[in-house]
């Protein structure tokens, strides 16, 4: 046995045990150890979200780590890579909406004109669904993910704390622009708070065993808390209204998951009393300014609709939100494209239509409008696809894992959770601003989104081959 382990651990073992080329590769036990190239992508998973916000251009170092461990992996198993099974049909349209979405945005902005900076961001979809075909298909320990998760969101909520009530920032930031900052340190919290689900699974029901592992499960337990915490709180200091949205959501997502586990009843109990106790909590320190900005837009839309006030703070929004809309009616097939779009707004400002400072915005504070009136209705169609294919490869992770008669596997259920809170919570701090117009915002969907399907790979692998 010891000697069949210690050749497992070498990616070339595949091309021994393969002899007969017309026959599949026999798969590999899920207990043996991992090759190093699984190795190498493990440790990847972990630093992409450790480091995403904690240093200088994180996201961008995680990223380049995990695309050269997908080479890697690659390279390592070309010889039996085709006899592989093939990828689920769920994985597969997330794969091809990743492809469709960078090659039209590529595509449009240079049949319009507007340059290689316009190639930039979609490119980064490419990368990551590479990376997705090759993570699909390898064992990656998912404690990398959760323990990158956590320390990721202890370091954001240090750095926000240090800026914020330390050296006297007006909003913590980070290392990045302050909303996406604040966006997503949000989604980092609420994915380490399905990881204490994962911390909490106990993993054998040895009496001598458990009483050791009890106490591992209380440090990851509290490690998962501390970067919830973390993750949270650097939101909040951020005052990123936009990422607050993420929370309503994520009590369905919580509620969804509870059903998957049995656990509906606790949770209808707790769940949502521990929102509330959040919200409160941080609404009413007057350290973390969410008090002020909640009041200001409040106070800002309230001027809006009753007093006509349009050109300061959310009104602007408003009246940005008014141009996109109008730009859209005018163009609704395939939109007014990047430059387009400038010149519009700028147009609509200068004839009055909308206050004179929303037209000098280069998007329109909103996801949903800002691609229906550069892309129009064809490309509103494929960012749907963008967000739709990773919620339904998510919930049927979750669904399946749930549903099975002997042994459920929770822990599948516990990723496809992290995975719906990511997706959803993307989606919603899009509603007040373009993530997709910053690196970080795109690198950030585009491989996490890899990251997470990737690692729920083994139930999905299992239900099509």
């Amino acid at each position: 046995m010891s000697v069949h382990y210690a050749l497992i651990t070498d990616d070339r073992t595949h091309e021994l045990t393969t002899t007969n080329t017309s026959n599949p590769p026999t798969p590999t036990p899920p207990t043996a150890p991992l090759t190093r190239s699984e190795q190498f992508i493990t440790a990847a998973v972990f630093l992409f979200p450790a480091l995403a916000l904690t240093v200088p251009d994180g996201y961008s170092i995680g990223a380049v780590a995990l695309l050269i461990a997908a080479i890697t992996h690659l390279v390592a198993n070309r010889r039996t890579w085709a006899q592989h099974p093939p990828l689920p049909g769920a994985v597969k349209a997330v794969i091809a909406f990743m492809i469709v979405y960078a090659l039209f945005w590529m595509g449009d902005a240079a049949l319009r004109g507007e340059g290689v900076r316009e190639f930039d961001r979609p490119s980064r979809f490419l990368l990551a669904a590479f990376c997705l075909s090759v993570f699909a298909r390898a064992r990656i320990q998912q404690a990398a993910l959760w323990l990158g998760l956590a320390v990721g969101g202890i370091g954001a909520g240090g750095l926000a704390i240090t800026q914020k009530l330390i050296e006297g920032h007006s909003r913590a930031s980070g290392f990045a622009q302050v909303i996406q900052f604040g966006n997503a340190a949000m989604l980092i919290g609420l994915m380490c708070l399905a990881g204490m689900l994962w911390s909490l699974q106990p993993q054998t029901t040895n009496p001598d065993r458990l009483r050791r592992t009890r106490r591992r499960r209380a440090l990851l337990t509290g490690l998962m808390g501390l970067g919830a915490l973390g993750g949270l709180t650097a939101s909040f200091l951020s005052g990123t209204r936009g990422a607050w949205f993420a929370l309503v959501p994520a009590l369905l997502v919580g509620l969804w998951a509870a059903v998957q586990l049995g656990k509906a009843r606790l949770y209808l109990l707790s769940g949502p009393v521990a929102l509330a106790v959040i919200a409160t909590t941080a609404y009413f320190i007057p350290a973390t300014g969410v008090e002020w900005r909640v009041d200001s837009a409040v106070n800002g839309a309230e001027a809006y609709f009753t007093e006509g006030q349009q050109g300061h703070g959310v009104g602007v929004r408003f009246e940005i939100w008014k141009g996109a809309w109008r730009l859209f009616t005018e163009k609704p097939v395939m939109g007014w494209g990047e430059i387009g779009y400038i010149q519009r707004t700028d147009a609509l400002g200068e004839a009055g239509v909308i206050v004179k400072r929303a037209g000098e915005f280069t998007h329109s504070h909103n996801e949903w409008l800002n691609v229906m009136a550069k892309k129009g209705l064809v490309g509103t169609t494929i960012f749907a696809g963008l967000y739709l294919t990773p919620l339904l490869c998510f919930v049927q992770v979750g669904r399946r894992s749930s549903r099975a008669s002997r042994s459920p596997n929770n822990d599948a259920v516990v990723l496809a959770t992290a995975g719906l809170l990511f997706t959803v919570g993307f989606m919603a701090s899009g509603l007040t601003q373009v993530n997709f117009n910053h690196n970080i915002g795109a690198m950030l969907y585009a491989f996490m989104i890899a990251v997470l399907i990737g690692v729920s790979g083994p139930p999905l692998m299992a239900r099509s081959s």
